[in-house]
């Protein structure tokens, strides 16, 4: 009798206890990933890189580690890819070289051109319009979530081509909600 006593007891107070907790509580994944983007956030840098087709820019850009965030813009009437990145995982260069080779770099443009010789001032840049940023996710289940741009960043670079790579950036709320 004592110890069904004690249990209730203890089992008053655990449901107390999680009652007054935060219901919105984040799963420790969730906040290493909320730690690892505020991180993120304050380091980066930012390059844009022209080519024939900022679709294409977006979705092989993005997929280079270090690069933070990507979006579809012009500078003049060239079609360029506005990338943010993390200098503590990659550099100007590394980018410049894997963009080369994947043929999405035919100019570089900084906000700081000295840094990298050939380079162009980083001016005069306006985004391309809504319909046109993170074009392949449009059609796919990553479309109707509600992504961070870290997040709609990485899965546009690998929705079509390699869908399991691509969830492995989601949530577990948002693996449920495209069944995952």
């Amino acid at each position: 009798m004592k110890t069904i006593l004690t249990l209730t007891i203890i089992l008053s107070h655990l449901t107390t206890l999680s009652s007054l907790a935060n219901p919105q509580t984040k799963t420790s994944q969730e906040t290493t990933t909320a730690q690892n983007q505020s991180k993120q956030a304050v380091a980066t840098q930012r390059l844009a890189l022209c080519q024939y087709c900022f679709w294409t820019g977006e979705r092989k850009i993005g997929a280079i580690h270090g690069v933070i965030q990507t979006e579809a813009g012009f500078i003049g009437h060239r079609e360029v890819t506005l990338v943010k990145f993390n200098p503590n995982i990659t550099s100007i260069e590394k980018i410049l070289k894997q963009a080369k080779a994947d043929g999405v770099a035919t100019a570089i443009y900084l906000d700081q051109p000295s840094k990298l010789p050939g380079s162009h001032k980083l001016t005069n840049y306006r985004p391309a319009p809504a319909s046109d940023q993170k074009r392949q996710l449009q059609g796919t289940p990553f479309a109707k979530l509600k992504l961070t741009p870290q997040q709609a960043t990485k899965i546009n670079a690998h929705a079509r081509s390699n869908p399991n790579k691509a969830i492995k950036y989601l949530t577990p709320e948002q693996r449920k909600k495209i069944n995952r």
